[in-house]
């Protein structure tokens, strides 16, 4: 059984190679893999999201 230390270097590391992966996608690519069939969000909606917290426009609205 791995120390805590251990596990937290470890889950550390997860987390930045899963950032630096989606630092590589498009927000659509990330979106699509993401996106799961019980989402409560569409992929275009998720898309949205994630160009929001990059700063970035949205490129689906939704209809008024």
């Amino acid at each position: 059984m791995p120390s805590r230390e251990e596990a937290i270097a470890s889950a550390g590391a997860k987390l930045a190679a899963s950032d630096i992966a989606c630092a590589q996608m498009t927000p659509r690519e990330q979106a699509e893999a993401a996106w799961t069939p019980t989402s409560p969000y569409s992929v275009d909606e998720i898309e949205d999201r994630i160009r929001a917290r990059r700063g970035m426009a949205p490129v689906h609205r939704k209809a008024s």
